[in-house]
């Protein structure tokens, strides 16, 4: 459901991407700012390597400065596009590492948000990262991107269906089914931890 708020902010993105197709650099770097962070996210939680997430994340931007010509609004949202853009230089970034996987502890709890956190609360939401990706490798690939679009990018399901080229029905099932497999996965993970401590 959209609401007149996400009319109002869809409204506000359109007008910076009109801006900055015509040369605005303001506009190019209100884009760059409203969208850094989701993208970071997104990709660190697809390479769990915060200097690469880093290169990354910048090199989505430099991609869509060279590209944003070429967007056209057509019911496809500038979230979408941007996060297609994403999506398509971590599959390179994988194929060029030959589909080598890491995730060091240390940069897994950079996702946490670089505010003024604890650093017992780094550490854990750093734990709970490597859980998850761990048990990420256990969906399919399209649940596995559905879910990170949604909760790593923050994509609305409209936004995640169009990035994925799927229905937004397809994206709520593989959501849906998705999360219910994480739970179980997560859950079996933790009961030798949880017998252990029964001793």
């Amino acid at each position: 459901m959209i609401t007149k708020d996400s009319e109002e902010k869809l409204a506000q993105i359109n007008e910076l991407v009109i801006q900055a197709q015509s040369g605005d650099r303001v506009a190019f770097a209100s884009l760059y700012d409203h969208f850094y962070d989701r993208i970071y996210r997104y990709v660190m939680f697809k390479t769990s390597n915060s200097s690469e997430a880093e290169d990354l994340a910048e090199g989505v931007f430099l991609r869509m400065l060279e590209a944003i010509h070429t967007y056209k609004h057509q019911g496809v949202p500038f979230a979408a596009w941007l996060f297609r853009i994403a999506h398509n230089l971590v599959i390179d970034h994988h194929r060029k590492r030959s589909r080598e996987r890491l995730t060091p502890l240390d940069s897994a709890a950079q996702i946490a948000d670089k505010s003024h956190q604890g650093l017992d609360e780094r550490l854990d939401v750093g734990l709970a990262m490597v859980h998850v990706n761990q048990a990420m490798e256990g969906l399919t690939d399209l649940q596995r991107e559905a879910i990170t679009l949604r909760f790593a990018g923050g994509l609305s399901v409209q936004e995640t269906a169009r990035a994925m080229g799927k229905k937004e029905n397809a994206v709520k099932a593989l959501q849906h089914a998705g999360i219910n497999k994480l739970r179980r996965i997560l859950t079996a993970a933790a009961r030798p931890v949880e017998q252990y401590a029964a001793w």
